[in-house]
């Protein structure tokens, strides 16, 4: 039986293109990422080329697809094509005029077409900078129309396209834009890069391909066949195919001649091709889809007239399909089952026959594939020797894209060759310790941390020389770091190895690790020598890069803040003159760190504030200023300004931060919770923060945070006894002199729980104890000390009195809300009634404005106890004002706006408004100025 070989119309399609209708009227207030999937043959690419090719001028169309070449692909193949035909549509000039620099530091390593791409010294910035312009050049394309971005054949992703794919599926947040990408959803194994997508439901749609109904399989035949199809045949054809149209299709071709299998189906038709055009076909199925008209000539050595001869029947019969100047196989299982036909012999032939042309001539590929196909080549021809000198130089390749995952295994492949090739290190040029050493520091910088763990052991093992395995350590240590382990081991074996009298840039670096190291678990005295060590030698041998990380040690390590702030600013420009982007950045989050510790939570958040507008304009807003969210959060939750907190907090979770950076998101998100309330929210963030940063190696603070978070749950739910085991398990498991920063609101947090509750008493005495031997660094720790004191001290008002003064000075309206609550039990006690009225009144105006329920409910319920009106309309009130309003009404008097009323009386600019409008329409007035002229003509306050 003979037919059409594909039907001319997409049949039993139309739910899933409405639902890429829809999809893309979402995108234009949205960004949306859709992915397509469906078995091989079940028409994913059809789909999306009849959707996209019906949107006219209504959205502009990029593709790129992925092949099947596996570790030698082209890395972010798709988006190389696809941005490189978005660069020929606008032209250069007006896309580099959307990029941070015009691209120069990260996407013209790309896209050569946008300039000489600027040297990066610092890898994971470069990659970080070149995902935030990609994502910056799409969002800025869709401004003048919508933009649709298809990706095909993602089961074929190499790891840097899978990482790019999910930054944006993430981050992508202007309208306009619309991803869509097609697979095959059996070949996504657990570590496939698409994998992270796949199982997403929050910003991934997903549209699933199954086989047609029997009345869509006999439509498809009716067009196939150009008439309709008898019941006999569709039932065999609909039975035999399952639904999957290219079944159909082969079917029709066959007939009911009997099929071994899917190959034999799909074969059975190239078999009655010419043997000119098979032989076109089968050089195409081994050079890599799309393959160039000129190689596909080279490799089928015939003359013009015949190869276009040849290629006529293939084209016309979709076996290829026209792509700009090549040629693509229509359905990649006929590749597939063409190259699976191929005799051994014949495979061998055709990919050297490519790896020679394409090493004659690189242009017969296009942009930068030709290291990645000749390597691919050579490597499938068994050539070892040319497959390790190409997979060498694809490597390097790859490095200069940021796709240090493929640089990895390509760098691999050519250790594994060394064994079998004695005089490789002559054919590369290079030695066998620079490659490993190479190979290590790709596979942190992809983050392959146990493969790379593995790969410098090895290494080690071989004994190389002391240089080369100082730098194998130092990269192994980085790698025991970002997996919880500890590095100080291997980095002081590295600084062992290098001689002490030779200030090498090497040994420089080591000893600036190293410090970082040790202050990170609380080593300070250790951290400071070995800091002006490594800040020596970066003197003596001008690498300011190495200065700017010492000096950030030196002055994370010195409790003298106005010393450490001098020599932040002394890392900061060093930073600056080395051109290290990343170590400007930590300075930021450091010492933003370092203030919030100290008590100087407004200087904190504009330090945190200042980081973040130096990522945005080095193009890594959604990468490295994300890891300045938890310093601004923390400082806006201290400063009692939650709404402004939860803002960020909650835009820099929704950017996918790395997993411990996350974890300090969700404490500042379980306490503010906790705070307001919502107890299930605030443990269920909680738990999750605490499964981080109770991992080994996180150091003895990030340990006690989750402590301190719990204790705080605890309290505010009233458990005295799940305080008691926390403080119990904090005071014998863990040394709280190293950390006074969390030790101290911890022994806070239990006096002010514990004391009262019967048979705490040894406890607190063991707490009391403690806490003489407690160093006490900085104003904040100050006034937790104070209220440590006041709470284990009983009824002394005086000792409250001073605690209140430390909290009010901080100007942290929480802990001082509290504190004026405390101290109104001893005031009540020691039968001093005004001043417990005017304490609660302050605590509970506090509280209000701040949101802080449960604070409310206890201040309440003492004020009930006690017969204290906590908000009264006091009789000299004018039209029924509150006492609270009349503060709002004489600060908006004064032309204060509603978020400098909310920091003068400790509320939220939103709370400050509902105010406002109280007070207007009490009054009978519409603006504030009205209010104010109102109060000028009673005679309200006074005026200087």
């Amino acid at each position: 039986m003979s037919g059409r070989l594909t039907s001319p119309v997409l049949v039993g399609r139309e739910r899933e293109r409405a639902a890429l209708a829809a999809a893309l009227t979402a995108a234009r207030s949205a960004a949306a990422v859709v992915l397509v999937g469906g078995e091989a043959g079940m028409g994913k690419t059809r789909l999306v080329r009849e959707f996209t090719g019906g949107l006219g001028a209504s959205a502009r169309v990029l593709t790129g697809g992925c092949t099947d070449l596996g570790v030698d692909g082209l890395p972010f193949g798709p988006f190389v094509t696809a941005l490189r035909r978005l660069v020929r549509e606008l032209d250069a000039p007006p896309v580099t005029a959307l990029l941070p620099c015009g691209g120069r530091r990260g996407l013209a390593r790309l896209l050569p077409e946008l300039g000489v791409a600027d040297d990066e010294p610092e890898p994971d910035l470069g990659r970080a900078r070149l995902f935030e312009e990609v994502l910056v050049l799409l969002e800025g394309a869709a401004r003048q129309r919508s933009l649709v971005l298809v990706l095909e054949d993602l089961h074929w992703a190499d790891r840097s396209t899978g990482e790019l794919l999910t930054f944006l599926a993430t981050n992508l947040g202007e309208p306009g834009v619309l991803i869509l990408g097609t697979y095959r959803p059996d070949e996504i194994g657990g570590t496939h890069p698409l994998r992270p997508l796949v199982s997403r439901v929050d910003s991934v749609r997903g549209i699933s391909l199954g086989g047609l109904d029997r009345d869509g399989v006999a439509e498809q035949l009716g067009e196939l066949l150009a008439a309709p199809a008898d019941e006999a045949f569709t039932e065999r054809v609909f039975l035999r195919s399952g639904g999957n149209p290219l079944f159909v299709e082969a079917l029709v071709t066959v007939g009911d001649a009997p099929a071994a299998s899917l190959s034999d189906l799909l074969l059975a038709d190239v078999d009655r091709l010419p043997d000119l055009s098979r032989r076109v076909l089968h050089a195409a199925a081994v050079a890599a889809s799309p393959v160039g008209h000129a190689l596909l000539a080279i490799l089928v050595e015939m003359d013009d007239l015949a190869f276009e001869d040849a290629l006529r029947p293939l084209v016309r019969r979709r076996f290829l399909d026209v792509v700009e100047d090549g040629y693509a196989f229509r359905r990649d299982l006929i590749r597939e089952a063409v190259y699976g036909s191929l005799l051994p012999g014949e495979r061998v032939r055709l990919h050297r026959a490519c790896a020679e042309a394409i090493t004659t001539d690189p242009a017969l590929v296009s942009g930068d594939r030709a290291y990645a196909e000749v390597a691919l080549h050579w490597h499938a021809s068994g050539a070892p020797i040319r497959a390790a000198e190409a997979a060498w130089h694809a490597a390097e390749s790859a490095r200069r894209t940021y796709a240090y995952a493929e640089q990895h295994r390509l760098l691999d492949r050519v250790l594994r060759t060394w064994q079998r090739v004695p005089d490789l290190a002559d054919r590369l040029g290079v030695d066998r310790g620079t490659v490993a050493s190479l190979a290590a520091e790709a596979a942190l910088n992809a983050g392959e941390l146990d493969t790379g763990v593995a790969s410098v052991t090895t290494a080690l093992a071989e004994h190389p020389d002391p240089e080369v395995a100082a730098h194998l350590l130092r990269t192994r240590a980085a790698m025991y770091d970002r997996n919880g382990q500890d590095p100080m081991p291997d980095l002081h074996e590295a600084v062992r190895l290098l001689p002490t009298g030779a200030d090498t840039p090497l040994r420089g670096e080591v000893l600036a690790d190293l410090a970082i190291a040790q202050r990170h678990h609380q080593h300070d005295a250790e951290a400071r020598t070995t800091a002006e060590d490594a800040l020596r030698i970066g003197q003596r041998t001008g690498d300011r890069g190495v200065q700017a990380r010492a000096l950030i040690t030196l002055a994370a390590a010195d409790t003298d803040l106005p010393t450490a702030v001098e020599l932040f600013e002394r890392a900061r420009t060093a930073a600056r003159d080395a051109g290290a982007a990343d170590t400007q950045l930590a300075v930021a989050v450091t010492e933003s760190d370092r203030l919030e510790a100290a008590g100087e939570h407004a200087r904190a958040e504009q330090v945190a504030r200042s980081g973040i507008t130096l990522a945005r304009e080095l193009g890594l807003t959604r990468t490295r200023g994300t890891l300045l969210a938890p310093n601004l959060s923390e400082s806006l939750l201290s400063l009692g300004r939650w709404d402004e907190a939860e803002a960020v907090y909650r835009e820099a979770l929704a950017q996918s931060p790395p997993p411990l950076y996350r974890a300090y998101l969700q404490v500042i998100q379980a306490t503010v919770d906790l705070r307001r309330g919502a107890l299930d929210a605030a443990t269920t963030a909680a738990t999750q923060a605490r499964a981080v940063m109770r991992e080994p190696n996180r150091g003895e603070e990030t340990c006690l945070e989750p402590d301190l978070l719990d204790c705080r749950l605890a309290q505010i739910r009233q458990d005295a006894g799940a305080v008691t085991a926390i403080l119990d398990h904090v005071l014998t498991d863990h040394d709280l002199a190293r950390s006074p920063r969390y030790s101290w609101p911890l022994l806070t947090t239990g006096a002010l729980t514990l004391v009262g509750h019967h048979g705490t008493g040894a406890l607190l005495t063991r707490m009391s104890t403690y806490s003489d031997t407690l160093a006490v660094t900085g104003r904040l720790q100050q006034a937790h000390r104070l209220t440590f004191l006041a709470a284990t001290r009983h009824d002394d008002t005086d000792a409250w009195a001073a605690a209140i003064e430390a909290w009010r000075d901080l100007g942290q309206p929480y802990p001082l809300a509290e504190a004026l609550l405390h101290s109104t039990r001893a005031a009540l006690a020691t039968q001093h009634r005004s001043t417990a009225a005017e304490l609660i009144t302050e605590a509970a105006s506090i509280a209000e404005g701040l949101g802080a329920a449960p604070l409310q409910r206890e201040i309440q319920q003492l004020a009930t106890r006690a017969r204290i009106t906590t908000n009264p309309t006091r009789p000299g009130n004018p039209a029924g004002l509150t006492t609270r309003e009349m503060e709002v009404l004489e600060l908006v008097v004064a032309g204060l706006s509603n978020r400098k009323i909310g920091e003068h009386l400790f509320i939220s600019a939103k709370t400050a408004g509902v105010h406002v409008s109280n007070i207007l329409a009490k009054l009978t007035v519409t603006t504030r100025l009205e209010a104010a002229a109102w109060a000028h003509r009673n005679q309200l306050f006074k005026t200087e």
